[in-house]
């Protein structure tokens, strides 16, 4: 009962109805951006449940990414200005970032983003051992990249962080210019396998954990609202007949890592995300791995 409810309240939410889903207007031709050069490792998941929300709201689609590489405040404004160089990007929800777009508040990866293990240097894991309290990592300076919203969430909670662009930040860990660089649980391992030519010395921290309210979610572009629609329609629908978790609970990118990760073995410091919307507060704890 308590779950009809909540796909009730959802579906209600979407402006959806129980039952059957309707073929949706189409076919949907989706733009998404290069996130950097060489390709993207964590993309292979966020494109899994795009395409299943699509197939599950019954919607034709093509999917391509551009050639031009954007970092993620590039992205939002090419979302935001309606020239159509991209329509789709998936990106931390953040209420600045929200503001004019077409936001499909359910988190992608279940909120793992906003799960932090650290990489850092291997030599380093002793300094680390010795952490007990919160308060013990403000004698430590971590990185984060450049408008990221977990810059200014770790700055927020006093802890030292600085910041440069995405190839940098690894650079920066192993030359030992920062201490730690606080990835996703999601992110770190894939991070470092497919970078263990250049940073050889780096490995993941092996018992601590930040957490705070946070993940990726689709933002689609001013003009594309009948796009942002299917989406959350099909994902509401995914999460209902049981196709989302079985999606998450096989997927190899998202099970690799809780395996390497190891999450509920952690000691965790739980953090508060003030950037987050109203909206984004009011999202159901169904949709989130607490």
């Amino acid at each position: 009962m308590h779950r009809r409810r909540f796909v009730l309240a959802a579906l209600g939410a979407a402006g959806l109805t129980l039952g059957t889903p309707a073929a949706s207007a189409g076919p949907f031709n989706i733009v998404y951006p290069r996130i950097r050069p060489g390709g993207d490792v964590h993309a292979a998941f966020a494109l899994a449940v795009l395409d299943l929300a699509m197939k599950t709201a019954q919607a034709a689609y093509t999917a391509q990414q551009t050639d031009i590489v954007m970092e993620r405040g590039r992205a939002l404004a090419e979302l935001a200005n309606g020239n159509n160089t991209i329509n789709l990007h998936w990106t931390s929800m953040e209420a600045r970032s929200e503001r004019g777009l077409n936001v499909v508040r359910i988190p992608i990866h279940r909120g793992l983003i906003g799960y932090r293990i650290f990489i850092i240097r291997k030599d380093r894991q002793r300094d680390f051992d010795r952490v007990e309290r919160f308060s013990d990592l403000k004698a430590f300076t971590c990185c984060q990249g450049l408008g990221w919203i977990d810059t200014d969430i770790l700055r927020t909670t006093g802890l030292d962080v600085q910041t440069s662009t995405y190839e940098s930040l690894f650079e920066m860990t192993q030359s030992g210019r920062v201490d730690y660089f606080p990835r996703g649980v999601v992110e770190a391992f894939a991070e470092l396998e497919a970078r263990r030519h250049l940073e050889p010395d780096l490995v993941v921290e092996n018992r601590l954990m930040l957490k705070y309210r946070s993940d990726f979610i689709f933002y689609v572009a001013t003009g594309h609202a009948a796009l942002a629609q299917t989406i959350e329609r099909g994902l509401v629908l995914a999460y209902r007949d049981g196709t989302y978790m079985k999606l998450f609970n096989s997927h190899p990118y998202i099970q690799n890592a809780l395996g390497l990760a190891k999450p509920a073995l952690r000691k965790t410091f739980q953090l508060d995300n003030p950037y987050l919307s109203e909206a984004d507060r009011r999202i159901p704890d169904e949709y989130w791995m607490l």
